[in-house]
C-alpha cells in the first residue's frame, strides 16, 4: 500500500471553472494500481465525455482506482462549492448498466472547507443513496445533473453552505456493492469564485495590491499566504479592526490568502499584486 502527500498543494488557473482543480492527498488500498501513472490529471478537470451508462470510461488517463478503503482528496482551488438549489456537486465513477441493473463500485462521499474537518454525507445500505459510484456518467453536460448522470450532492443535507475539498474512500466490503471504486471527475454545480469569497464581515483590498493588502476581520484571524505552487510565503495574526498585511516583499502575480480562526472556521481568497 502507498500513500502520497502533497499539502498545502494550491492551483490558481486565469479563470475558474467547475472542475476540481488539485488533489492534495492520496492513499491506495488493495487492488489499486490502474491509472496511477496519469495520476492526479485523470481525475482533474471534467469526466470523460466519451462515457456513458453502456459504454463506460475505461482509459487510464480518464479512471484512477483507489483500492479497497483506498481515498483521494480532491481541492476546488480557483472557486468554492455552494449550496444553492438542488445538487451542489457531482462525483462521476464509471458504473455500467447491465441486464438486471447495474455494475457499481461504491465510496464514501465527504466534504470540508479547510480540509482538517470533515463531514461524512450520510449513505442507506440498502438503496446506496448518499454514496459515489453508483449511476452511470451520460456523457452530456456535467453541470447539469438532470442529464449528467453521476451522483449528486446537495450541501444541505450535511448542513454546510460551502466546501472547497472532497474526500472519497472506497468503501470496500461495507456495503453490498464494494469492489473497487474508479474516480473520473468531481465536478461542482453550484458554485463561486474563491477570488473575494470569505465569511461576513472579512473584506480586503486595494486588489491588485502595491505594498501592503489592507483586511477588516470582525474577531482575529490567523493567516498564511501561499504563493499558487503551494509555497507559504508570509503568516501571522489579524485582530479585529482594520489591519494592513506588508506584501512589499512579494513580487508581482497572483497569491492564496488562507484565514483560520480558534473555532476551525475558514476562509480563502486569492489576490495580486501588482508593480
Amino acid at each position: 500500500m502507498t500513500i502520497a502527500l502533497f499539502l498545502p498543494y494550491l492551483v490558481a488557473v486565469a479563470a475558474s471553472d467547475p472542475w476540481a482543480d488539485a488533489s492534495p492527498a492520496v492513499w491506495y488500498g488493495e487492488g489499486a494500481g490502474f491509472g496511477q501513472d496519469y495520476y492526479p490529471d485523470n481525475v482533474l478537470g471534467p469526466p470523460d465525455p466519451g462515457a456513458t451508462a453502456t459504454v463506460p470510461s475505461c482509459s487510464e488517463t480518464e479512471l484512477l482506482t483507489l483500492g479497497a478503503e483506498g481515498w483521494i482528496v480532491l481541492e476546488f482551488a480557483d472557486n468554492v462549492v455552494v449550496d444553492g438549489p438542488g445538487v451542489d456537486f457531482s462525483v462521476f465513477e464509471n458504473v455500467m448498466r447491465t441486464g438486471s441493473g447495474y455494475f457499481r463500485e461504491c465510496a464514501f462521499v465527504e466534504v470540508s472547507a479547510d480540509g482538517e474537518n470533515w463531514t461524512m454525507f450520510p449513505w442507506d445500505p440498502e438503496t446506496l443513496e448518499g454514496l459515489a459510484g453508483v449511476r452511470p456518467t451520460t456523457g452530456k453536460d456535467p453541470t447539469n445533473p438532470e442529464v449528467s448522470g453521476g451522483d449528486g450532492f446537495d450541501l444541505s443535507r450535511v448542513g454546510l453552505p460551502w466546501i472547497a475539498y472532497v474526500r472519497l474512500t472506497d468503501c470496500g466490503e461495507a456495503v453490498k456493492d464494494g469492489g473497487l471504486f474508479d474516480l473520473d471527475a468531481v465536478v461542482a454545480v453550484n458554485w463561486k469564485d474563491a477570488g473575494g469569497f470569505a465569511p461576513g464581515g472579512v473584506e480586503f483590498g486595494p486588489n491588485p495590491a502595491v505594498d501592503v493588502l489592507d483586511v477588516t476581520v470582525w474577531k482575529p484571524w490567523n493567516f498564511r499566504v501561499y504563493s499558487v505552487n503551494g509555497r507559504l510565503l508570509l503568516e501571522g495574526e489579524l485582530r479585529g479592526g482594520d489591519g494592513g498585511i506588508d506584501v512589499s516583499r512579494l513580487p508581482s502575480g497572483v497569491y492564496v490568502m488562507m484565514l483560520h480562526d480558534d473555532e476551525n472556521s475558514s476562509c480563502r481568497f486569492l489576490f495580486t499584486v501588482a508593480r
